[in-house]
This record gives C-alpha cells, sequence and structure tokens, in this order.
C-alpha cells in the first residue's frame, strides 16, 4: 500500500491536499494574533501576489515541463533548460516594469511603498521556485518533487504563525516570506542541476518555441484568473482593509471541493476524448452525467451547509470579530454550484482550445466592465452576487457548445435523479435544522449538533440509496 501511495498521482494529491488544508487553516489562526486592518492588507497582499504569476505568463513555462518531458534524450534537455530560462526572464519582468511604478501601485493598491518592494521582489521568485519540483514531478519523481513543495509550504505557515505570535507584525511575516522564497529559489537552481541536469539556455530557437507553446495556454491563465477575482481584484482599491478584510474572509475556499472538481476533470476529459475519437456519443453522455454527479455529491450539501450555518462557521473559525462576513459567506455559498458544471471538458478534450480562449476574452471583458461598474452604484453583497451570476454565462455557453459538439440532448447531460435527491435531501435537512434552532444555547452549539446530524444523515441515506443499485433514466 505504502509502496502504491509512493507513485503515480497519489504523492501529488495527497501532499498537495496537506498543502491547501495548510493555506486554509493559517488564516485561522492569524485572524486570532493580528487586528482586522492586518489581515486585510494580508488579503490584498497575497491576493495581487498571486495575480503577478499570471499577468507575466511566467507560470507557463514551468506548467509546460509536463509536455517538454515527453521528449527523448538531449531534445528534452534543451527543451527543459529553456523553460528555466524563460520562466527567469518573464519573472523577472515584475522587477523591470514594477519597481519604477512602486509608488503608483502603492497607491492604487493602498499598500505602503515597503509592502509593494516586498510584493515586487516576491512576485519576481515564486515561479522560479517552483520549477524543480515541477520539473522533478514531471520525469516521474512525483514523491520527491511533492515533498520539496509542501515542505516549503509548511515552513511558511509555521514561520508566519512563529512571527505573529512573537512580533504580531505583519511586516516582518511578508519579510520572512521574501527570505524563504529567495532560499529556495537558490536550493532549486542547485537541485536543479545535480539532479535533473536543469541549467540556463542559450539556445533561443528552443526558448522561442517554448514560447510559443506556452503562449496561449498562460494567456487563458491569466483571463480565467482575472475572470474568477475580478472583484475581489477592484474592492481591494476601494475599500478599507478592515472592510476588505471581512468582505475576503466571507469569501471562503474549501480547498477539497476544488480537489474534487480538478480530480474528476482529470478523468472526464480522457474519457470524452476516447468516446468522442470512436463516436460513442451514447457514452461520452455517460461519463459527463457521471462526473456532475459526483461533484453534486458534495457540492449540493456543502452550499446548504454554508447558507444555514454561516454565522456559527464564521464565529468558529474567524472569532466573533469577523461576524461580518457571515453575510459575503451566504452569498458565496453558491459560487460553488459553478464545481458542478465542466464546461470545457468536452473543448479541451476534442482540441478546441481555440474557442476557450475567445471565451475567455470576451467575458474578462464583460466582467471587469459590469464589476467596475456595479462597484460604482450598488454595496459589496451586490457585487458579490453580481460577479457570481457573471460566472454562471461562460458556463451555459460552454455546456451548449458541449452539446452541439458530442450531439447531445440537454437530458443525456445531467443525473436528473441524482440532482433532485441531493437537493432534497439537503433542503430536508437545513429545514430541520433550522426548526430546532432555537431549543440551543447558542449557534455554535447549535451548528456543531446539527451540523454533525446533516452529514450522517446525509452520507447514510445516500449510501444506503445508492447501494441499492443504479436506477434506469438519468
Amino acid at each position: 500500500m505504502l509502496q502504491k501511495l509512493s507513485k503515480g498521482h497519489w504523492p501529488i494529491f495527497i501532499l498537495s491536499s496537506f498543502s491547501s488544508l495548510g493555506n486554509l487553516f493559517l488564516p485561522l489562526f492569524l485572524v486570532r494574533l493580528l487586528s482586522t486592518e492586518d489581515i486585510g492588507i494580508y488579503k490584498i497582499f497575497f491576493l495581487h501576489l498571486s495575480a503577478i504569476p499570471f499577468i507575466v505568463m511566467a507560470g507557463g513555462p514551468v506548467h509546460s515541463v509536463y509536455f517538454w518531458s515527453g521528449k527523448e534524450g538531449k531534445e528534452k534537455q534543451e527543451y527543459l533548460n529553456a523553460t528555466w530560462t524563460l520562466t527567469l526572464l518573464l519573472s523577472s519582468l515584475v522587477l523591470i516594469i514594477g519597481f519604477p511604478l512602486r509608488h503608483y501601485l502603492s497607491d492604487i493598491l493602498g499598500l505602503p511603498v515597503t509592502y509593494i518592494n516586498i510584493m515586487l521582489v516576491t512576485g519576481f521568485l515564486i515561479c522560479p521556485s517552483s520549477h524543480y519540483s515541477e520539473v522533478t514531478i514531471a520525469s516521474g519523481k512525483s514523491l520527491r518533487g511533492s515533498l520539496f513543495s509542501t515542505l516549503s509550504e509548511v515552513l511558511k505557515a509555521a514561520g508566519f504563525v512563529i512571527i505573529a505570535i512573537k512580533t504580531g507584525n505583519l511586516y516582518w511575516m511578508i519579510f520572512f516570506y521574501a527570505i524563504l522564497l529567495a532560499l529556495k529559489i537558490l536550493l532549486s537552481s542547485y537541485l536543479n542541476r545535480k539532479q535533473n541536469q536543469v541549467a540556463l539556455s542559450t539556445d533561443w530557437a528552443h526558448i522561442k518555441k517554448v514560447m510559443i507553446y506556452c503562449f496561449p495556454i498562460s494567456f487563458t491563465g491569466c483571463l480565467g484568473f482575472f475572470i474568477d477575482k475580478i472583484d475581489l481584484l477592484l474592492l481591494s482599491g476601494k475599500l478599507d482593509t478592515s472592510s476588505f478584510a471581512f468582505y475576503s474572509m466571507g469569501c471562503l475556499v474549501i480547498p477539497p471541493l476544488y480537489l474534487l472538481e480538478m480530480s474528476v476533470q482529470k478523468t472526464l476529459i480522457p474519457n470524452i476524448s476516447r468516446t468522442y475519437i470512436q463516436g460513442n456519443f451514447t457514452e461520452g453522455a455517460k461519463h459527463f452525467q457521471k462526473s456532475i454527479g459526483d461533484i453534486a455529491f458534495l457540492i449540493i450539501p456543502s452550499l446548504f451547509g454554508l447558507f444555514i450555518f454561516a454565522r456559527p462557521i464564521v464565529s468558529m473559525l474567524y472569532t466573533d470579530k469577523f461576524m461580518d462576513s457571515a453575510p459575503y459567506l451566504q452569498i458565496f455559498a453558491f459560487s460553488y454550484l459553478l464545481l458542478m458544471f465542466p464546461h470545457d471538458s468536452v473543448p479541451r478534450a476534442t482540441g478546441r482550445s481555440g474557442w476557450i480562449l475567445k471565451v475567455y476574452c470576451i467575458f474578462t471583458a464583460i466582467s471587469i466592465a459590469t464589476i467596475y461598474l456595479a462597484s460604482l452604484w450598488v454595496d459589496t453583497k451586490t457585487i458579490l452576487m453580481i460577479s457570481i451570476v457573471l460566472k454562471f454565462i461562460p458556463k451555459f455557453w460552454g455546456l451548449k457548445f458541449s452539446k452541439e459538439i458530442m450531439k447531445w440532448e440537454w437530458r443525456d447531460m445531467f443525473p436528473t435523479r441524482k440532482l433532485i435527491t441531493y437537493t432534497a435531501l439537503s433542503l430536508s435537512l437545513s429545514v430541520s435544522s433550522v426548526l430546532v434552532q432555537s431549543f440551543f444555547k447558542n449557534d455554535l452549539q447549535w451548528f456543531l449538533v446539527c451540523g454533525s446530524i446533516f452529514a450522517v444523515v446525509y452520507l447514510g441515506f445516500i449510501y444506503t440509496h445508492e447501494k441499492k443499485g443504479p436506477r434506469k433514466g438519468p
């Protein structure tokens, strides 16, 4: 068993889950150690830091190593060297463009110049420092590569908590992160050279080919990031740090739900590709239905649970000083429905990446314009609602396009019985929980008791119901 878990996708999944959960729980410690204003600055800093690799497209060459690792011998090595060189070149744009504009960025983002300086340095370091782990995983050493990446995340989380306890100073936490990334890139460079024989390249022909390959993927990723985060990016410059903290903490990301969607997609795409080539569209519809059902199994009860238990969840996770985040969490819960619909799986599986790029271009422009105008006229809760509704539009467009490609009917695409069962059961349990709320001393006690009963009854009923065997029909 241990040997099995050390190979294939298991180390990546297990260690990535560990890192994701660590990043989920880190703010839970920090909200108890830092002021509301500092939490707002923390969220603004890391939101814009996460945008930097997408803006300069430095993540493209890093993740393209999985493609180039399929080459053989010297050619493979030349391409891997080119990805390392291109990653450094694109990352350097952060410093070249950013430093002359640091005072302007300080005014726009509402952060001190000292924080902007560290953001630019860490923005330069992020992608190159992860190159070694990606090359190592792509070379088949998934445990070693995943462990290297996870250990750096563990050190970051531990360092943040220790500094917060000892000093309560956010600046020193961020400064520590820059030092950690600097050490990580030095170690990455050394290990890349020693274990993977990756070095800087002066072969501009190979660098150009890597750039041509990466650009569409990187550009699409950049557009996707802005569609997903546009409300946060715009509001970070309009709200004061405390108000932004309430908004952003209400947008609670639950990593296992995203990992579930990602895992299902990785299985669905090759299955759709195979059935498309074979012309077996009926079997393709069954795979599509199953994927939606597998995701809905956890997404639907999570939506109801987050909505009705929002206040005790916020109190337990963030303390009562962040209770203003509860209404945002209730609204944000509906965004998890977006994960249920694999709108771009069929275009990806059938080689229609151009359609994906076209849709992202159109909806990035629409999203930016709409959210910007909304920020001038409506409150933040309405902005969050609008941003979620906007994200459903490309989902529907993608489902319609998938239906046309695979020659499906709408009824072929959705596991109707499962969706009705999951929704009806979750709704019944939610109503029951609300009806007995007054019998508990406080909301936290109500959540711990009723939330546990909700989970046990839901899982038990679904297990018993589906153990009887599949029923006919969708």
